[in-house]
């Protein structure tokens, strides 16, 4: 027997979901270990086979998403990385754009960079924006600088970046031939393999960031895939990447920031896979963990990525110049916790409970009053039931842990509860109008696909708040990060330059040829994980702009049009997103492309033939809930026994394993036969 297990370790539980040969699904969740997250990982796997009744040796394929990556840049837990860089160049990742994001904060303080100016030493050498070389590199004066480099600072790892390597990476290798010679245990990073394109700043600090990581993901991988060797798998893990793909570990390590965001990444590509199959392309993703909430846009099947709207991803204030699902995360999740500020305002997240102690709720020793408490406070969630992991809610524990903030502010604890609900979904709401409505896009032509273990809770009343009629609600939401995991394919990015001024726009035989040379690569690289090319999709994308203008909007582009109409077809592709974006184009200025672009992948596996939540063996009961000062008797269904097809009014709250769905009193919910909840509004 062969089965396929996804095991998505986040900030509160670490998620899996197991799918067999005949389609069958087990899913579940593992409390997170967030000083060694390998060990819940290793739990999963272990939980997962328990729950299909299978020996380690029957999971042949195992996919994984992490987020110590992301977690490592946020808390900046790691050791600073050097940086090499041209002569004269020192000084480009302080100076950067000179930009200040919040212009009327009187004490704003410019984000620092991933290293100290004190790691960052220069070579001699120069090569122009065509690749023709300036200055040659000296062999000796490099060994210098690296032995000098490593004495003083004891990196563990450097980052290479030098002047216009992106047309010409000679020297980049050059000085990566040197460190391998002198100091072989050094982690290096070269520019011209995570980031070939101009703009130094974004290229250094993009490059940078890869170097921060690389020892952290280094250590990771070999822990995690040392305890499920342990266990007894024998499948080569995959790795989701930020783009949405998954790889092998050793290509994985080569760009480490490609685990940024992994197990959100994860969640949207489920999400686009799932919804597409039931012919609704166009979603607002919302994932709400015990953290944090995610959101990323899909619009026709097409999940939005770095680069879609012109907007480059962006870790801690510093660029992250690479393809990436365009996600943007907020503080709010089902343990950000409810606090006053000095003006009396309560206000809810960034910070959270975490998985240790967690919600008071959970009765583990958290004192601080959280989303999740307030929740059950409202009567979202029952007191006493069980959430995966053997975890029992304690109303009693929630009420207790608002106390303080309901003697500060003068509330009742209903009074607390409803307003940190409503603070947290007017948090999300204002998160998805910056994806939406700041970028050219209507949240009302989106469904809001909501999953998460607490992205069912909010679903319905954040629709309302962004005049949205429709929410989807997955089977299993709760661990649907794993699902995404599973339902990934191998990917891969590949990136020409185009120098200013090129003929690239006016002939089309060079045009064709980058694309060409793009393929090839692509070719080459997935033989190596023996995929064959006839099994690849190709989709073509170019970094275009007006003549003079500042920077790129990504277009899409076909092989036979581009090569057939050349500049006219690059032009009217270019002007009809730059009217999306901005609500207007400029059909008679010039453009030109500053980079082709390829992404390569294959298709997952598909072994899931049927997905239904399981029973959780309540009967219809109703309990009351506390919304918006009104006290509304709802009716419990288990979600396992919607009929499908057959809408059932609100208000009713549909309870599954991982999570519980509100259906509030102007809302329906029926089930489909792709095992998809749909809360449609009466009145919309």
């Amino acid at each position: 027997m062969s089965w396929t297990l996804g095991i998505e370790t986040g900030g509160t539980f670490t998620d899996l979901f197991m799918i067999g040969p005949d389609g069958q699904v087990f899913a579940d969740k593992v409390p997170s270990t967030p000083a060694a997250p390998e060990h819940a990982a290793a739990a999963a796997f272990q939980r997962g086979i328990e729950l299909a009744g299978v020996g380690p040796a029957a999971v042949s394929r195992l996919l994984h998403g992490s987020t110590v990556a992301v977690n490592a840049l946020i808390e900046r837990r790691a050791a600073q990385p050097g940086l090499i860089a041209t002569l004269g160049f020192r000084d480009m990742l302080y100076i950067g754009r000179q930009e200040k994001t919040h212009i009327y904060d009187m004490f704003y303080r410019k984000p620092d960079p991933f290293t100290d100016r004190a790691n960052v030493y220069e070579v001699a050498e120069r090569t122009d924006p065509d690749g023709s070389i300036v200055d040659p590199i000296d062999r000796d004066q490099v060994a210098g600088v690296v032995d000098r480099l490593i004495e003083d600072t004891g990196v563990p790892s450097i980052a290479i970046c030098l002047l216009h390597a992106y047309a010409n990476p000679s020297h980049e290798r050059i000085v990566a031939e040197v460190i391998a010679e002198r100091h072989p245990d050094i982690r290096v990073v070269l520019s011209s393999d995570v980031c070939p394109v101009h703009r130094e700043f974004e290229r250094a600090s993009t490059t940078v960031i890869n170097a921060f990581l690389h020892p952290v993901v280094d250590r990771y991988l070999d822990q995690f895939a040392q305890v499920v060797k342990q266990a007894g798998c024998v499948a080569e893990p995959l790795i989701m990447q930020a783009n949405g793909g998954v790889l092998p570990v050793p290509a994985t390590r080569r760009r480490p920031a490609g685990l940024f965001l992994s197990g959100p990444s994860a969640a949207v590509a489920g999400a686009a896979s799932l919804a597409t199959q039931a012919g609704l392309p166009s979603l607002i993703t919302l994932d709400v963990g015990g953290t944090s909430t995610d959101i990323c846009l899909v619009t026709n099947g097409e999940v939005h990525e770095t680069g879609h709207g012109g907007a480059y991803g962006e870790v801690q204030g510093q660029p992250l110049n690479m393809v990436m699902t365009d996600i943007v995360t907020i503080g709010a999740g089902g343990g950000s916790l409810a606090w006053a500020d000095e003006g009396g305002m309560l206000n809810v997240g960034p910070k959270s409970a975490g998985a240790d102690p967690g919600p008071a709720c959970y009765d583990r020793g958290g004192d601080g009053f959280t989303l999740t408490d307030a929740m059950i406070c409202l009567g979202l969630l029952a007191d006493r039931s069980e959430l995966p992991g053997g975890i029992k809610l304690s109303l009693a524990q929630a009420q207790q842990a608002g106390t303080l903030l309901v003697d500060e502010l003068g509330l009742s604890v209903l009074e607390l509860a409803d307003s940190v609900y409503r603070i947290a979904i007017a948090n999300m709401a204002e998160a998805i109008r910056s994806v939406t409505v700041r970028r050219g896009y209507d949240p009302r032509d989106y469904a809001l696909f909501a999953c998460g273990g607490a992205g069912p809770m909010v679903a319905a009343p954040l629709a309302e708040e962004l005049d949205a009629g429709s929410v989807l609600i997955p089977p299993d939401p709760g661990v649907f990060s794993a699902f995404g995991l599973t339902a990934a394919g191998l990917r891969m990015d590949f990136t020409r330059a185009v120098e200013q001024g090129s003929p690239v726009m006016q002939d089309r035989v060079a045009f064709a040829t980058l694309m060409v040379e793009l393929r090839d690569d692509a070719i080459t690289s997935f033989d190596e994980l023996n995929v064959d090319a006839a099994a690849l999709t190709l989709i073509y994308t170019a970094d275009v702009r007006y003549v003079g203008q500042g920077f790129e909007l990504r277009v899409p582009l076909e092989m036979g049009d581009s090569e057939s109409k050349g500049a006219a077809y690059v032009s009217e592709a270019f002007h009809g997103v730059h009217a999306v974006r901005y609500g207007h184009a400029f059909e008679d200025q010039a453009v030109e492309i500053t980079a082709l672009r390829l992404m390569a992948s294959s298709s997952a596996p598909s072994v899931l033939s049927q997905w239904r939540t399981l029973p959780t063996g309540q009967g219809a009961d109703c309990r009351t809930v506390h919304i918006g000062g009104a006290e509304t008797e709802t009716s419990i269904h288990d979600r396992a026994g919607l009929a499908s097809g057959k809408p059932v009014p609100g208000p009713v709250l549909c309870i599954e394993p991982t999570t519980t769905t509100s259906v509030p009193t102007n809302w329906t919910a029926r089930s489909d036969d792709f095992g998809l909840l749909h809360l449609e509004r009466r009145n919309a």
